[in-house]
């Protein structure tokens, strides 16, 4: 497929994208203060100070409820600024300008969630299983109910398993609503953070955050990023929902961990400031992806220094095109023209077609435009019930769901390949994704503005993430299993980080255990003897250090 060429300058202060109709509160401004003014040693927030004096004085005279930083603000400079009452906006952004001691200065303005839900009609769906109900994994055409649907509209998503299910040490950051914390299909997924220990009432890491053992909410400033509307519970099980334990869906990724950041409320809108804060914090403890499904329609020096921050510290990001069928760009997708780490992504129906409309609007459809990168499954979305540990009745629709797909693949691709950037990644997923499988008139050779480089596919993905060479004195993956299992023999290759006895099972892809036992695994070649008829099967390998799914196919 042809490549978009992408030009930037690496002295961008403010992009301009061109301006819409923008939404921000009327009592906050952000601000980032300039270098040569900035004295951190000065900086006193719980008297409201930020050593300044002119700006200090201002901030008075504005009565100044509350200054709170943005990310570690040694670093990034950056604060929020909160107003007993309403100001002029226009007017303020004029007169903090004046003071020439600021970087820049921003409303705080509002994003939305990328994706609107539905209740299943059961009268008008079979009564598959749940991973049946996934369509963009595995697409047979036979599924009704969910509108035109076309065999093999989907990412192979079962034939990439074959070759990676994830790494079990990568952390995974989804900025939303939060989750369903203790859903059993995702709640032994959820991120644990070492450094914090849990409901002591401390901060015991020093980052201004009392008990952030598993995420945070910036919507309610505390420590339970717990789902109120549903969004962030569809979007974050389709990375990551448990497999193989007989209940409801299947993530895209078996094995690593997610951080839950809770970033929109239970309206499903959200504050660039709270958007930012979640980059930098994901950032800062250890997540080597985020994907945000969320939009504003305004261009935001803070949210591009968050992704840019995310840049240079190597981290992925992947965000909506949101769903309005237009090209007007939102944020953060639209930095996507400029950053290397950013991935945009637009949504397909059942039938490899763009998205337009959603079932939920004639109206709507997915947002395309120059920095678009890909599409992805994203319409009738089934997933998890933010108020039910059982339900499996619901569906959303919007690229919110085509985007943490994306996000689950990307994490395969750099399981099994450490070594690679992410524009490394970016470029395999761009270059792997299936071209003129949609709409004629848009699906054009090549990139076009309405899908992209084209609709993504793990399989290939994960092929070509197999033809490059990993250096020897990088990380690898502590096991790897020889697939397809050939001549009834299981090859388990250690590469001793992790040795003795393993809990080791067997199950076939309906969930029935074939085997369970204690085995011995040494570093080097380990063979296991596998005397099961040909198929599919999932095996697991665990102790009280590591834990990984893998699946496999017995070729024999």
């Amino acid at each position: 497929m042809k490549s978009k060429a992408i030009f930037f300058s690496m002295f961008i202060f403010v992009i301009s994208f061109g301006q819409t109709n923008s939404e921000f509160s009327n009592s906050e401004l952000i601000v980032k203060i300039k270098k040569r003014n900035f004295d951190v040693s000065k900086v006193n927030l719980s008297q409201n100070k930020l050593g300044i004096t002119i700006l200090d004085q201002l901030n008075s005279q504005n009565a100044i409820l509350k200054i709170e930083a943005i990310g570690q603000f040694k670093i990034t400079r950056t604060f929020i600024l909160k107003f007993q009452n309403p100001i002029n906006i226009e007017t303020e952004k004029t007169r903090y300008k004046n003071l020439d001691v600021l970087d820049y200065l921003e409303p705080n303005y509002i994003a939305y969630g990328g994706g609107e839900c539905e209740e299943e009609n059961l009268s008008n769906f079979p009564n598959d299983s749940s991973f049946g109900k996934q369509w963009g994994l595995y697409n047979l055409g036979t599924q009704s109910g969910i509108g035109s649907i076309t065999e093999d509209a989907d990412v192979d998503m079962e034939l990439a398993w074959d070759i990676q299910t994830g790494d079990p040490n990568m952390i995974i950051a989804v900025s939303d609503t939060g989750l369903k914390m203790n859903h059993p299909d995702i709640a032994s997924r959820i991120w644990v953070k070492s450094t914090e220990i849990q409901n002591n009432g401390f901060d015991d890491d020093n980052n201004g955050l009392i008990d952030d053992s598993n995420g945070w909410d910036w919507v309610n400033n505390d420590n339970n990023p717990t789902d109120d509307f549903g969004h962030g519970s569809n979007v974050t099980g389709i990375i990551g929902c448990v497999a193989n334990n007989n209940l409801l869906f299947t993530g895209v990724n078996w094995n690593s961990k997610i951080m839950p950041l809770k970033v929109l409320n239970s309206s499903n809108t959200g504050t660039y400031e709270a958007m930012a804060n979640s980059i930098f914090y994901a950032v800062d403890n250890g997540a080597k992806i985020i994907s945000m499904s969320i939009g504003g329609s305004s261009e935001s020096s803070l949210l591009y220094d968050a992704l840019n921050y995310a840049n240079l510290n190597n981290v992925l990001f992947l965000a909506c095109m949101m769903n309005f069928n237009n090209e007007t760009p939102y944020f953060p997708a639209a930095y996507s023209a400029v950053l290397p780490n950013v991935i945009a992504v637009g949504a397909t129906n059942p039938n490899d077609k763009r998205s337009a409309p959603f079932f939920w609007s004639s109206t709507s459809g997915s947002n395309y435009g120059s920095h678009i990168n890909v599409v992805a499954p994203g319409n009738y979305t089934y997933g998890l019930n933010y108020q039910s540990n059982t339900g499996s009745n619901s569906y959303w629709g919007g690229t919110s769901q085509a985007t943490p797909l994306v996000a689950g693949i990307a994490s395969l691709i750099w399981a099994q390949n450490p070594s690679l950037t992410p524009n490394q990644i970016r470029t395999i997923i761009e270059s792997t994704a299936q071209d003129q499988v949609g709409d004629p008139v848009e699906d054009t050779p090549g990139f076009d503005q309405y899908m992209g480089h084209g609709r993504v596919n793990a399989y290939a993905a994960l092929q070509l993430t197999l033809g490059i060479e990993v250096p020897s004195a990088l990380p690898v993956s502590y096991f790897k299993i020889v697939n397809p299992i050939k001549a009834n023999q299981l090859e388990v290759i250690s590469d001793g980080t992790f040795g003795g006895e393993f809990k080791f099972s067997i199950t076939s892809m309906e969930g029935k255990i074939v085997v369970q036992k204690m085995v011995t695994i040494q570093s080097g070649s380990n063979v296991l003897p596998f005397s099961f008829s040909t198929g599919n099967y999932i095996i697991t390998i665990e102790n009280q250090s590591y834990k990984k799914i893998f699946k496999v196919v017995n070729g024999q």
